[in-house]
């Protein structure tokens, strides 16, 4: 009798032993998942949200656009925005969020020096956990995505030189979108998706330049302004055979265009208000 009761003590040992063993096995592998794995799949997953609020921000842009060469007043449209995204279940992870918003006169388009026009945008800023932070802007018809190293421009504004070969005359054509907020619907954070309504409101400035030596543009996206007027004017013709007929700065804050020859600039505000969230208010 005793022998059979040292045998069912030891049979409880080795189960309890095991118990423990698959416990710590399991534990271990969470571990490895939670600790090596997790990370790169919620940073895969914030890139491709990455990938899709770049492909809404892109139709917002063609929306207002669109919108811009339509000029019909009183037709808001509706585009949507992913502001982040969830976390994983039944792991230790954190949610993505984004802010959405309209900024009123948040750059300046100088001419001459002299007159100075403000324009508004609107931006699209990330709150990654895992992967790296963007933001997406529609600024003055042009849509930037930026990040930490810098940023670039992936749709150009409507912004057109015409160089006359024979007189060596230039003219620029520029057509600004001036994006302003209605009310107090000018942001949405979280991690939803967002609507934001664009509608048409009419020209505001329709102006002849003439003689024009200075353009500059201030904004917190200058060297993307930079790199698009460097290879606008370059395709244009105003740098033959390593002559440039300008000159061009970044100081970090503002784009600045010195032509070497006077030119004519053809300039014109499109008026876009734009409201975050649903319903539309007057």
């Amino acid at each position: 009798m005793r022998k059979r009761g040292r045998k069912a003590t030891d049979h409880a040992v080795v189960g309890i032993v095991t118990a423990i063993l698959l416990i710590g096995l399991i534990v271990s592998v969470i571990s490895v998942i939670q600790v090596v794995y997790i990370p790169t799949m919620m940073g895969q997953r914030e890139a491709e949200h990455m990938d899709k609020v770049e492909e809404q921000f892109a139709a917002l842009t063609s929306v207002i656009d669109g919108q811009a060469a339509d000029a019909r007043k009183g037709i808001p449209i509706a585009s949507f925005v992913t502001l982040g995204s969830r976390e994983l279940p039944f792991f230790v992870t954190s949610k993505a969020f984004g802010t959405l918003e309209v900024l009123d006169k948040a750059s300046n388009i100088t001419i001459q020096n002299t007159s100075l026009f403000s324009v508004g945008r609107i931006t699209y800023s990330s709150m990654n956990a895992y992967y790296l932070d963007q933001s997406y802007s529609y600024e003055a018809g042009a849509m930037i995505v930026s990040q930490d190293q810098g940023n670039s421009m992936l749709v150009r504004p409507s912004f057109f030189v015409d160089l006359n070969l024979s007189t060596l005359k230039v003219n620029i054509t520029f057509n600004v979108v001036n994006i302003s907020s209605v009310g107090h619907k000018a942001m949405m954070s979280g991690f939803g998706t967002s609507p934001i309504q664009t509608e048409f409101v009419g020209i505001s400035k329709n102006l002849t330049f003439h003689n024009v030596t200075d353009l500059a543009v201030t904004s917190p996206y200058s060297n993307a302004w930079f790199a698009f007027m460097n290879h606008t004017l370059i395709s244009a013709g105003l740098n033959q055979d390593g002559n440039p007929h300008y000159q061009l700065t970044d100081t970090g804050q503002t784009m600045k265009l010195h032509f070497l020859s006077k030119v004519n600039i053809f300039f014109k505000i499109i008026e876009i208000q734009a409201q975050v969230g649903p319903g539309w208010i007057e």
